[in-house]
């Protein structure tokens, strides 16, 4: 039996090993009992809203060391890009899955921002699983892109 999931080919991976995949031809087989992934990346998912004072982008990133993520603002294109990568528990040790949807691997999410926002008042935070970037709003400013630390 197997599966086939359709979803967006801009995601793609460097990394080896088995994976959970997200691409338009990526398919999960299933034959004696044991599940084999294919190389590919994830999309975390995101919230992106804003305030009176700030636009905040809240991730959905639990099991993912910070250590491992890359937050990029760039003002003049109005655009923030999270990148990062979640190793995969079971890689290179055998196990029969009954069930499988924690996504494993690279991930890669360029978020367009709603407006200006202030790159060097910008800061990221890890907490209970999410990843939250706070963008204090600003004037429009010609900046180059900015790496945003994870406090």
């Amino acid at each position: 039996m197997s599966f086939t999931f359709l979803v967006p080919k801009s995601h793609h991976s460097s990394f080896e090993g088995p994976r959970i995949g997200w691409r338009s031809t990526s398919t999960l087989l299933f034959s004696s009992s044991v599940l084999h992934r294919p190389n590919a990346g994830f999309s975390p998912p995101v919230d992106v809203y804003e305030t009176e004072t700030e636009i905040v982008v809240r991730m959905e990133i639990a099991g993912i060391d910070p250590t491992t993520i890359d937050i990029v603002i760039m003002q003049a294109k109005q655009l923030l890009v999270i990148h990062g990568w979640r190793a995969d528990p079971a890689a290179g040790k055998p196990r029969k899955y009954h069930n499988m949807e924690i996504e494993c691997g690279e991930f890669s999410r360029q978020i367009r921002l709603p407006r200006d926002v202030d790159q060097d008042g910008t800061s990221a935070h890890y907490e209970d699983g999410f990843l939250v970037v706070t963008m204090p709003k600003g004037s429009p400013v010609a900046a180059e892109p900015r790496s945003v630390p994870i406090e």
